[in-house]
C-alpha cells in the first residue's frame, strides 16, 4: 500500500520481500526512539528463497520453530502477506506466511508438554479448489508434536451455527479421528447457562493457545507461553483481514490464568447449560489462580477486574463475560488515562455495535476534549456489517466523524494504544474483545493489557518494541482511510 492509499501488492519478484522488511524495521526503529537498539521482529526459522517463514513438511519430516529463544513478548501481523500476495490471493494455495508463523509456535512445544486452544471456530480439510491449506499447516505442525514429542492437544471452541455440520465433520476427521486432538464444543456460550432465546449471540469467541513449556531456551526450566491472535485458524481469516498475533512468553501466571480459563470452559462445554460441575460452579483451580467466577444473569462472570501475572513483568488479563453494572475494561482504560503524560490514542477495531457506540464514542470525545491526540479505525466491511448506520449517526451527533475512520481494506484487529506522542512507553491492550455488548457482557473473551510503567527494565524495554510492532502496523492499516458510511 503506498502513502497515497492506493492499494498496491507487492510484485511477484520475490526479493521484493527483503525491500519491505528493511521498510518495516526502518518504521519500527523511529517508532522506538527510547529504545537502543532497533526494533527486531521475532526469530522464525525463514526459507532462504522465497523470504517467507518455512512450512512443515508434508513428510512431516521436521518442525521449524523460532531461530532463538523469543522476548518477554512478540507481535506480529499478516500485513506482508497481504502486501505480497495481494488482498484474498484466491487462485495461490500454498500456505500464507501468517499461517507458517503459527505453526512454528507450535512447533516451539516440549516433548510430554501440553496445549490448549481457545477458540470461536477453525477449519480443516476445505475442498480441491479451495483447501484449507493455511489452517493445514498448523495442523501438521500438532500432528508432528503429538506424534514425536507426546505433547497433549486440546480445543474448546463455539458450536453454534459458525460451524455447519459439514465443516466439524471435516474438523472431526482430521484432529480428533487421527488422535491429534481433543475436542470439546460451547452452544451459545460456554459460560451462559440460560436457554438459547435469552442471550442469542453469546459465543465462545476466544482465540487463544497455550503451550505449557517450550524448547526455543535449550535448558531444562519451564516456558510456558501464552499466544494470543484476533484471527482464527482459518483460510478465511488469514487471507480476508488484516490480524495481528501476540506472544507472550515465560509469564507463568498469565499461563495459570488461561490455563483455568481452558479449563473451566471445558467444564460447561457440552451443551447450552454445561455439565453438573458447571451448573454448581465446580471449577478448577490452576497454581495459585483460584476461581473468580459467579452466577450473574445465568452466566458465569468474571468477578475480579484484571487478573495480574507475574511479578515486574506489569502485565494484566481481563476475561468476559462480565458483570453488567461495571465499567467494561475499554471505556475504564480511556477514563484512567493523563493526557498530559500519554495524550497519543491510537485504536484498530473490527466492530463498534449501537448498544456500545453512545458510552464508547462519549469515553473518547472526552479524551480528545482534555488534550488527547484521538484515532480510531473501525472495518466498514466484514463478515458482517460491520458499522452500521445507527453507528454513524452517533458519530455524527458527537462530532467523531474525523477521529473515527474506517479502513480501505477489512480489519479484525481488536488493539488499542496509549502511549506519549514521542514514545512507545506506556500501555497495550489487545485480545478477542470488540466494543460490543455481546463482547463485553456474556461472550468468552479476553483482553490482555501491557503497561510499560509497571514492568522491570528488561520486560518494559521487550514491551516497547512490541508498542512499535503495533505502531507501525496501525500506521500502514491507516492508509487510505475513509469516512464510515
Amino acid at each position: 500500500m503506498t502513502n497515497s492509499g492506493v492499494w498496491m501488492p507487492f510484485s511477484a519478484n520475490r526479493s521484493s520481500w527483503k525491500q519491505r522488511l528493511l521498510a518495516m524495521l526502518g518504521v519500527a526503529t523511529l517508532l522506538t526512539a527510547i529504545v537502543a537498539t532497533p526494533a527486531g521482529a521475532i526469530s522464525f526459522t525463514m526459507d532462504d528463497n522465497t523470504g517467507e517463514a518455512q512450512a512443515v513438511p508434508q513428510d512431516l519430516s521436521e518442525c521449524p520453530t523460532l531461530t532463538s529463544e523469543p522476548r518477554a513478548f512478540e507481535a506480529w501481523f499478516n500485513t506482508d502477506d497481504m502486501e505480497y500476495r495481494g488482498y484474498l490471493d484466491a487462485k495461490n494455495q500454498s500456505p500464507w506466511s501468517y499461517a507458517n508463523r503459527m505453526a512454528q509456535i507450535v512447533c516451539g512445544a516440549k516433548k510430554n508438554s501440553t496445549i490448549m486452544i481457545g477458540m470461536y471456530f477453525i477449519r480443516a480439510i476445505g475442498t480441491t479448489d479451495r483447501p484449507e491449506s493455511d489452517s493445514e499447516i498448523i495442523w501438521r505442525a500438532m500432528e508432528y508434536v503429538k506424534k514425536k514429542r507426546n505433547v497433549n492437544i486440546g480445543f474448546v471452541m463455539d458450536g453454534g451455527s459458525i460451524t455447519p455440520a459439514s465443516a466439524k465433520s471435516n474438523i472431526v476427521k482430521r484432529l480428533v479421528s487421527s488422535k491429534i486432538a481433543k475436542i470439546y464444543w460451547c452452544y451459545n456460550g460456554c459460560f451462559n447457562t440460560n436457554k438459547s432465546s435469552v442471550y442469542p449471540y453469546a459465543i465462545n469467541h476466544e482465540k487463544f493457545m497455550t503451550i505449557s513449556d517450550t524448547l526455543w531456551a535449550g535448558d531444562d526450566k519451564k516456558h510456558p507461553a501464552v499466544f494470543s491472535s484476533s484471527g482464527q485458524f482459518a483460510r478465511s481469516q488469514v487471507r480476508t483481514y488484516w490480524q495481528e498475533a501476540s506472544l507472550i512468553y515465560g509469564d507463568q501466571k498469565l499461563y495459570d490464568n488461561f490455563s483455568a480459563r481452558y479449563q473451566n470452559m471445558k467444564i460447561c462445554s457440552g451443551s447450552t447449560t454445561g455439565s453438573a460441575d458447571c451448573k454448581k460452579g465446580k471449577f478448577v483451580t490452576v497454581g495459585d489462580v483460584k476461581p473468580t467466577l459467579k452466577k450473574d444473569r445465568g452466566i458465569w462472570i468474571d468477578t475480579l477486574y484484571r487478573h495480574y501475572t507475574d511479578s515486574g513483568r506489569g502485565t494484566s488479563v481481563s476475561f468476559s463475560p462480565q458483570p453488567k453494572d461495571v465499567d467494561d475494561y475499554y471505556s475504564a482504560q480511556f477514563n484512567d488515562v493523563d493526557c498530559l503524560v500519554d495524550n497519543k490514542i491510537r485504536v484498530a477495531m473490527y466492530r463498534l455495535t449501537i448498544t456500545r457506540a453512545t458510552i464508547m464514542v462519549k469515553s473518547l470525545v472526552s479524551l480528545k476534549n482534555r488534550g488527547c491526540d484521538v484515532k480510531i479505525l473501525l472495518s466498514q466491511q466484514g463478515g458482517a456489517q460491520t458499522v452500521s448506520k445507527d453507528v454513524v449517526k452517533v458519530l455524527k451527533k458527537y462530532n467523531a466523524t474525523t477521529m473515527v475512520r474506517c479502513t480501505k481494506v477489512p480489519i479484525h484487529t481488536k488493539m488499542i494504544l496509549i502511549t506519549p506522542a514521542t514514545s512507545n512507553a506506556g500501555r497495550a491492550l489487545f485480545g478477542t474483545a470488540n466494543m460490543t455488548t455481546s463482547g463485553l457482557r456474556y461472550s468468552e473473551e479476553h483482553v490482555i493489557t501491557m503497561d510499560t510503567r509497571r514492568a522491570n527494565n528488561a520486560t518494559a524495554e521487550d514491551m516497547r518494541r512490541a508498542i512499535g510492532v503495533y505502531q507501525a502496523g496501525w500506521n500502514e492499516l491507516n492508509q487510505g482511510n475513509r469516512a464510515c458510511k
